[in-house]
């Protein structure tokens, strides 16, 4: 839709409305011209002008002052709205031109932060150098409350919750594997059944992993046979590491080790354990740009490291599918 002013409207000019407001609002010719600093014959033709426009009187000339007619109590009613107006398009456009700034906080478990976090920093600090990145790390439902207590904008998350108050943005679907340390796991993948009569090292209720496994095991009837509970992924992967016990991870969240040849991950299989990883912000009317820059950020180098087999098993390339 296309605006065009036509020969019959009205083209006013702003300094002479300027001057309007101030005449209005002063009640006198005489105090508008001495706070705008300059004579008061110029303020009088600015306003004469006017009424010649519009076609009829703008206010009343008493012995001491002036009063505002009807018209012109029209008119300073839309002088507000227009220089309202101006204001706020001029906020507007500084807003979107300048580089966007304030702190961000992001919420992330440890996998896929170990992952995330570095590149993160490194790009948002070469292209918004003002956007402050601060990180928690935590399970994805102490995220949930976090983002909802707005503790943190941004969290990296597990199956959030469907809730009109968090906004939820599919990254990709994630399966679990067993791992276990470097020439323990003799098969390409592992049934269910098999894995969990391992003697196992997991997160104690209600981490979210023990929870999505736990389901897992008793759909099929099965008791995981749990000889070590440890909430603390470091220390958790340290056992498995020493050869105490196998686990049941996210590849993305034992990458690193795989990659230094201190742990090996084989699929699940019949069933499939799978969750969503997701990307959740609070639901609000107008996001602040910082943040929305850093969620955009986030997700582009999740869907890279996906498109790169990063986040796929090596035994498995469906094990991270793009979403």
């Amino acid at each position: 839709m296309s605006f065009r002013l036509t020969d019959d409207q009205w083209h006013p000019d702003t300094r002479a409305l300027r001057y309007f407001i101030a005449v209005a609002e002063e009640k006198s010719f005489t105090r508008a011209a001495a706070g705008l600093r300059i004579a008061q014959p110029a303020v009088s033709r600015q306003i004469v002008a006017l009424e010649q426009q519009l076609g009829t009187p703008l206010f009343v000339r008493l012995a001491r002052g002036v009063e505002l007619t009807e018209a012109g109590t029209i008119l300073l009613r839309h002088c507000y709205v227009i220089f309202s107006t101006f204001g706020q398009c001029y906020r507007d456009i500084s807003a979107h031109s300048s580089l966007p700034k304030g702190t961000v906080v992001v919420g992330m478990p440890s996998t896929p932060g170990e992952l995330v976090i570095p590149p993160l920093v490194e790009r948002i600090g070469q292209l918004y150098p003002d956007i402050e990145l601060r990180f928690i790390e935590g399970f994805s439902r102490s995220l949930e409350r976090a983002l909802l207590a707005g503790d943190v904008a941004i969290a990296v998350m597990r199956d959030p919750p469907e809730r009109s108050d968090i906004l939820r943005r599919d990254l990709l679907v994630e399966n679990l594997t067993v791992i276990s340390a470097p020439g323990r796991l003799t098969q390409p993948h592992y049934p269910l059944a098999e894995v969990a009569t391992m003697p196992l090292i997991m997160p104690s209720r209600p981490n979210y992993l023990r929870i999505v496994f736990d389901r897992a095991c008793r759909a099929q009837g099965l008791e995981p046979n749990i000889i070590q509970r440890v909430d603390g992924m470091w220390h958790l992967k340290a056992l498995v590491k020493a050869g105490f016990g196998h686990s049941v991870m996210t590849y993305g969240g034992v990458l690193t080790e795989i990659r230094a040849g201190l742990l090996e991950a084989r699929s699940i299989v019949e069933p499939q354990i799978s969750w969503d990883l997701c990307l959740a912000t609070r639901a609000e009317q107008r996001p602040k740009r910082a943040v929305a820059i850093v969620e955009d950020a986030i997700h582009d180098i999740i869907m890279t490291f996906v498109r790169d087999g990063i986040w796929a098993t090596l035994h498995d390339p469906a094990a991270a599918s793009l979403r």
